[in-house]
């Protein structure tokens, strides 16, 4: 596959905090940096550095990242959502990262591979066929423990529960990695902020926020679950 002229990545593809990047043009200073200056300033530099430098990186590079990505799928769509997954997994890692003299492409093309791995390796669909004939209920209860509706859902039967937790988990397999254990360290161990799932997986807390609300939205568009909120936008 490969990615026709007319196409390009959507302008949301990484937009962690508002219009990235914030200032046109971009300072001399990293403009036309190298990658081991740009990253001295992304891990040493101040605030401002640190930023105006990520989003250098981004600028130089989403482009190829995506058409990476693009080559190898079938969507245009498919390749937005994993070059925005690969945006991710580089902000939250660059801070850490050791610069060997290797291309800072060569290391966001070598997450576009992972991501593209996961994304093949992604289970299909789970039928709502294999349900009982109380489908909706066991829906809805599946809707309420991710806490993707306002009401909760009332008593269910233990047969109806079974069926609903093991779908449950079978949609959360869907998510990535992270995605997975953020879920479940909120929903299941209940834990209480974005600071404490943070502490737990050693990430950023604006970085856990993110990635909560991408596997929210993503769990809203199974179709497993979406059928609940048609018509409701």
């Amino acid at each position: 596959m490969q990615a026709l002229d007319s196409e390009h990545p959507a302008n949301s593809v990484f937009n962690l905090n508002g219009p990235w990047p914030l200032v046109w043009p971009l300072p001399a200073q990293t403009k036309d940096a190298d990658d081991a200056t740009l990253l001295d300033l992304i891990q040493e530099g101040s605030p401002a550095e640190s930023r105006s430098a990520l989003e250098t990186l981004y600028i130089r590079h989403h482009k190829d990242v995506w058409r990476y990505v693009r080559s190898r799928v079938s969507s245009a769509t498919d390749a937005d959502e994993i070059s925005a997954a690969v945006w991710l997994v580089a902000v939250e890692k660059i801070y850490r990262f050791v610069y060997t003299g290797t291309p800072i492409k060569t290391w966001l093309f070598s997450i576009a591979h992972r991501k593209i791995r996961e994304f093949f390796n992604t289970p299909p669909p789970v039928s709502l066929d294999t349900l009982s004939d109380q489908k909706d209920e066991a829906v809805y209860f599946i809707a309420s423990q991710l806490n993707l509706i306002d009401e909760a859902a009332g008593q269910i039967s233990p047969g109806v529960r079974k069926e609903a937790d093991d779908l449950l988990h079978k949609l959360i397999a869907r998510l990535s990695e992270v995605e997975r254990k953020i879920i479940m360290l909120i929903y299941f161990e209940e834990l209480a902020s974005s600071t404490e799932v943070a502490e737990r997986l050693g990430m950023n807390k604006n970085t856990i926020r993110v990635y909560h609300k991408r596997a929210r939205d993503k769990l809203r568009a199974f179709p497993e679950l979406n059928r609940l909120f048609e018509g409701t936008a």
